[in-house]
């Protein structure tokens, strides 16, 4: 019989899973459409701006929308308009965790995530809207058409002309240049773009100026299709060279790297972006404020110039579970439903008469896994350090964590029913490079655990129920004490790592749990200091993202990260991996790479790359009064939700409006003629 807990969720895991199923059978425009149907470069008879825009250019502060927009724009179709052609006006209202690092997004810094980086960084391709074409591929960005030489090694780009950054500073290649030469190349700066990513054949790739319009990249082999991945979003995002030039050493002989890297910190407002709206107001642990770009590239097919939305408000939070609790009040437009302790919250919420939101679940997406670093050489301070780097490379030690843990126990833990299943790493099942017959499974099995502890020489020495390390050990006689690092933005992981703390302390391991901000989390990646990290998968698509999933730079994967020089030792099996992520970065057929992937996830799940705990299906949830938004949107396939819209096409019907509060701040000349960088280099 069912007690009344029982029913309710029992009634609760219903409603989800008819919600799963509902978001399936609604798609209407997944795999839909050509490149070219869904935005061109095409000159129109006549152009139309925003009220607040046509008022600055009536007094004299903007130039015409005409001689703002390129000469021939970017054409966004209304075929992928789930509502069609948009109003102007408005106020999108979102939610953020994490604090603004810089608007330096060329030195590595963060401009908050949850979106933020998204809407101010443009990049010559992107991927995120691939999941509405028929035969997917990168979409052209800040680049029209590309052509590769007979011999497959030169690819030549033509560049959007006409665009200009928020400042009124034209777009040209020399930004492009700048971003890859002085940047992505500059072994003294830090970009989230890679250098290595960029050897093909064992030579650099190397980047030409035709002239301002027109580029060509040279290459160390054929074709090398994975290229075209390295200039998407975050990678290759561009960097206005009129304004870091100054910061930078190799322009200003004042400069110094420190410098550039500290370069545009959060209060230097407004930003210079190519992006659809300009961050002017910032007040830290509070609000960010942007406001349209007036020289926005793109418009609609009745040369409306995009975006249409007037304002952005993003407030400042402690917790991304914060963004839902907003979107469920009516203060918030947009959330992610990625943590399962809210799913069903969420859920029975929506189905208020008067919620002012709507959910989709999509299928599995997130994986939740535990690390260990690998690296013999970074933050290696003593012999602790050292000893513990050696053990987690041994694989009887990685089959022992793995068998050390109930994943349906976490599982269940974080949500019971079909949002969150059992999972042993590599990919999330909903991963279309996903296959069942290729994971090995080193399933909960304590006395397994204990036994291959025995085998690495761990005895309890003193009876308190934790191992000691063994006499020929640099630490002979310590307990086994493993420190865990935890992102504390995300709460599903906390919880996670609370649950199998226990399960450690079963056959003799002292798991100590350490939360630890999102910049820092980073920066502690980044120096291989940390022991073991439960964290966050969020890629489904390893070829697209193969430095999540293996040493396919010296920055990767994140638990082991190469020392200076690239120095590294990697394992049997990372080789292997490492080889088949370097052949398949040449091959085009997609049925081929699939071949190669599965190969990948056999070596990691038979050596226990990282150890698998859970993964849960990703949802999202959006205000009603939101048009445009794709019904059948993936909350994450090769890219997040808002490269995926794309965010710029989004409006609010007028009677459903906020009332705008900051259109006094959009941006003129005059608000960018007095910063430090807008004077000329002697």
């Amino acid at each position: 019989m069912f007690n009344k807990k029982s029913l309710i969720l029992f009634i609760s895991l219903i409603i989800i899973l008819s919600t799963v199923m509902v978001g399936a059978q609604e798609g209407k425009f997944a795999g839909q459409f050509t490149k070219e149907e869904m935005w061109v470069q095409e000159s129109l008879d006549s152009y139309n701006e925003a009220p607040e825009l046509k008022e600055l250019v009536d007094a004299g502060k903007l130039p015409p929308v005409e001689e703002r927009l390129p000469e021939v724009p970017r054409v966004v179709k209304s075929n992928i308009m789930a509502n069609g052609i948009g109003e102007y006006g408005g106020v999108w209202r979102d939610t953020f965790a994490v604090p603004v690092a810089s608007w330096n997004w060329g030195a590595q810094k963060t401009q908050g995530w949850f979106g933020i980086n998204q809407m101010v960084q443009e990049s010559l391709l992107i991927s995120g809207p691939m999941w509405m074409l028929e035969q997917p591929d990168p979409l052209p960005n800040l680049v029209t058409d590309w052509e590769w030489s007979e011999d497959g090694k030169t690819l030549t780009m033509n560049l959007l002309e006409g665009v200009k950054w928020s400042d009124g500073e034209a777009f040209t290649a020399d930004d492009v240049l700048f971003t890859y030469n002085d940047l992505i190349l500059n072994d003294n700066i830090p970009t989230f773009g890679s250098k290595e990513a960029w050897v093909y054949g064992g030579q650099q790739t190397e980047l030409e100026k035709i002239n301002d319009y027109k580029i060509k990249w040279h290459f160390g082999v054929e074709r090398p299709v994975h290229a075209f991945y390295n200039m998407d979003y975050l990678d290759f995002a561009v960097s206005p060279k009129h304004v870091y030039k100054h910061f930078h050493p190799d322009y200003n002989q004042d400069a110094t790297y420190d410098d550039f890297v500290s370069a545009t910190p959060p209060d230097d407002l407004p930003v210079v972006t190519l992006g659809p709206w300009i961050p002017t107001k910032y007040e830290a642990g509070q609000q960010l404020v942007m406001v349209r770009n007036p020289y926005y590239w793109q418009v609609d097919e009745e040369g409306n110039q995009l975006p249409y939305l007037s304002e952005v408000r993003f407030n400042e939070v402690e917790s991304g579970d914060i963004r839902t609790m907003n979107l469920i009040g009516g203060s918030a437009d947009r959330t992610n439903l990625e943590n399962p302790e809210t799913f069903s919250m969420v859920r029975q919420a929506s189905l208020e008469e008067d919620a002012p939101f709507k959910i989709e679940f999509g299928p599995f997406g997130i994986g939740y896994h535990i690390s260990m670093n690998l690296s013999r050489y970074l933050s290696v301070e003593n012999d602790r350090d050292a000893e513990l780097r050696e053990l987690f490379r041994e694989k009887a030690f990685r089959e022992a964590v793995s068998h050390t843990i109930s994943r349906d126990a976490v599982a269940n833990v974080a949500f019971p029913g079909p949002l969150t299943q059992a999972w042993y790493g590599g990919y999330p099942s909903g991963s279309s490079y996903y296959d069942e017959n290729s994971v090995v499974k080193y399933g909960y099995d304590p006395e397994a655990a204990k036994e291959k502890l025995a085998s690495l020489g761990f005895v309890d020495t003193n009876g308190d129920g934790i191992l000691n390390w063994p006499a020929d050990s640099k630490i002979a006689g310590d307990e086994l004490v493993i420190e865990m690092m935890i992102n504390q933005d995300q709460q599903a992981s906390i919880n996670a790592a609370e649950a199998v703390q226990p399960m450690f302390r079963e056959v003799g391991i002292d798991l100590k749990v350490r939360l630890v901000s999102a910049n820092n989390v980073a920066t502690k990646v980044g120096g291989g200091d940390f022991e073991m990290y439960f964290n966050r998968l969020d890629s489904a698509i390893p070829f697209i993202q193969m430095e999540l999933f293996g040493p396919f730079r010296n920055n990767s994967p994140d638990w082991h990260y190469a020392a200076s020089e690239g120095k590294r030792d990697l394992l049997g099996f990372e080789k292997e991996i490492q080889q088949i992520m370097q052949e398949a970065r040449y091959v085009a057929d997609a049925a081929e790479r699939k071949e190669m992937f599965k190969e990948i996830l056999n070596l990691y799940t038979e050596n226990v790359y990282t150890v698998g705990v859970y993964e849960v299906r990703r949802g999202t949830g959006l205000h009603k009064r939101i048009r445009n938004w794709q019904p059948d949107i993936p909350p994450y396939m090769y890219n997040w939700t808002i490269n995926s819209i794309p965010v710029q096409i989004l409006y609010v019907n007028q009677e459903d409006q906020l009332e705008t509060m900051f259109l006094d701040s959009i941006p003129t000349e005059e608000d960018y003629s007095n910063r430090s960088w807008h004077l000329p280099l002697d």
